[in-house]
């Protein structure tokens, strides 16, 4: 007979990436959880895991159980939570992924910070500046700016982040300071791809207008650390969040351009499945991000 106790263990499993990390964390030892993998496998008569020295992966019937069991163990807990959300009590377990800026700006300490204001409650804190698909991959919290429409979704509001144009006071001194929008043409542009595709088309606006410029370079990239460092070695010019040169301006690394006509201005948003309904945990986690935030606005805008 399955157990689902088993089931839930497997998907534990699965995330922790090893029978060892999972046996660690639940105060297990390593024979009790792959005893009961095994007693799954047997009860479902398929085998859910390719076992090696390294790592784990999954087969496709574990595959196919993980994806439907995850939804099941997130219902579940949403139902405690739910309960849990009546009383005064603050515990359980959250998943956040964020973007690698904001986590290196503010959201890893402060999400520490709400961990230790709230001893009971567990963070597992993703940074990635993928699109995570939140509710294949069973999280409860997206932090994102310029939130893409999505029926499945709810989206809150932080703050708003602006974008500055920038380069070197050396760039600027051997190839001229561009004082219009259309003077990148002349100069080389540090232009971000967001897999595979992406803004060489910059937002400018131009008496009330806004307007676009396509602008050329020999350098592209996805991480937008590393256009701020191709910006800092005096490669070109760069279309970067305020958030992430903040300090790079202060110490004059880098200099802001065209600050009359920059019209890119993204919000950043905590993003939540609908069928998720904050409890009392996330809903505070979110009031403290946004705290976080504000505290942070000169970075910011």
């Amino acid at each position: 007979m399955v157990k689902s106790d088993d089931i839930f263990l497997f998907v534990q499993v699965v995330d922790e990436g090893s029978f060892s990390k999972l046996a660690e964390k639940l105060e297990m030892t390593n024979s009790v959880v792959s005893k009961r993998i095994s007693r799954l496998e047997k009860a479902l008569n398929v085998q859910l895991l390719y076992r090696t020295t390294r790592k784990l992966s999954l087969t496709d019937a574990g595959q196919a159980l993980y994806g439907k069991a995850r939804l099941a163990k997130q219902a579940l807990q949403d139902a405690q939570d739910t309960v849990t959300g009546y009383g005064d009590a603050v515990r359980g377990k959250i998943r956040v992924t964020v973007p690698s800026v904001s986590a290196n700006l503010l959201l890893s300490k402060a999400i520490a910070e709400f961990c230790q204001l709230y001893p009971d409650v567990e963070v597992e804190l993703h940074v990635s500046n993928r699109l995570v698909n939140i509710l294949d991959e069973g999280f409860d919290l997206a932090i994102r700016t310029a939130f893409l429409e999505d029926s499945s979704l709810v989206a809150r509001r932080l703050i708003d982040s602006q974008w500055i144009v920038c380069a070197s006071p050396s760039y600027l001194n051997q190839h001229g300071i561009p004082h219009k929008p259309n003077d990148l043409l002349n100069h080389e542009c540090l232009i971000y791809k967001y897999e595979g595709v992406g803004p060489d088309n910059w937002l400018f606006q131009q008496d009330g207008v806004e307007a676009n410029v396509q602008v050329q370079g020999r350098f592209y990239t996805n991480s937008l650390a590393a256009i701020r460092d191709a910006a800092a070695t005096n490669f070109g010019i760069a279309y970067l969040p305020r958030a992430l040169v903040h300090d790079d301006l202060m110490s004059g690394r880098l200099v802001s351009l065209l600050a009359d006509y920059t019209a890119k201005e993204l919000g950043v948003y905590a993003v939540y499945p609908k069928s998720r309904q904050p409890d009392k945990k996330l809903n505070l986690l979110v009031e403290h991000l946004r705290d976080a935030y504000l505290a942070k606005k000169e970075y910011l805008y």
